[in-house]
């Protein structure tokens, strides 16, 4: 049993202290607030690399944040014609292809991700797709075969400019 020494038998027994309904509204509010922006600040620095696969060299990167957008433009190899596939940053390893988009009839290999929509103007895309990868894989073309171009926030980077034609190019986001 719990002794009392005499000098305190006069005080009232503590018993569990409770936090006032105010103060744990507030301590409420502040982590629903704060735990979304440290989430969000967290990965926040990002980078999107573009590395020569086989050596893991890193050609090109830049920060970036999560629902950048970006696509791989270039000359499809079957149809001689301009070919797009966008890509949309989700985090850390984690890119989602959301469609492509083609002037070309889609002769080749069967394409079998997407909805085939054709546009106005004599091009189509394939929509709809939201496949999420963990990297962005593709042989470089050469300037006269495929001229792959990166394009994000607004700038067209041409691949040639950081690699060599027959590089296995990776894009990641770590």
């Amino acid at each position: 049993m719990h002794h009392v020494p005499p000098h305190r038998k006069h005080l009232k027994p503590r018993g569990r202290r409770s936090i006032p309904p105010a103060v744990a509204a507030i301590l409420i509010f502040v982590v629903a607030v704060c735990l979304p922006v440290a989430k969000a600040w967290a990965q926040s620095d990002l980078r999107l690399e573009v590395f020569a696969c086989d050596t893991q060299e890193v050609l090109l990167q830049m920060d970036i944040t999560p629902g950048t957008e970006f696509s791989i433009r270039f000359l499809h190899s079957y149809d001689r014609a301009p070919f797009e596939e966008h890509y949309r940053v989700l985090g850390s390893e984690r890119i989602l292809l959301t469609h492509m988009t083609f002037k070309g009839s889609l002769n080749g290999q069967g394409f079998v991700l997407g909805t085939y929509r054709p546009v106005p103007g004599g091009s189509a895309e394939l929509a709809d797709i939201d496949q999420e990868v963990e990297r962005v894989t593709f042989r470089l073309g050469s300037p006269d075969l495929a001229d792959h171009t990166l394009s994000i926030g607004g700038r067209g980077l041409r691949l040639l400019d950081y690699a060599e034609a027959g590089t296995l190019l990776c894009i990641r986001v770590r």
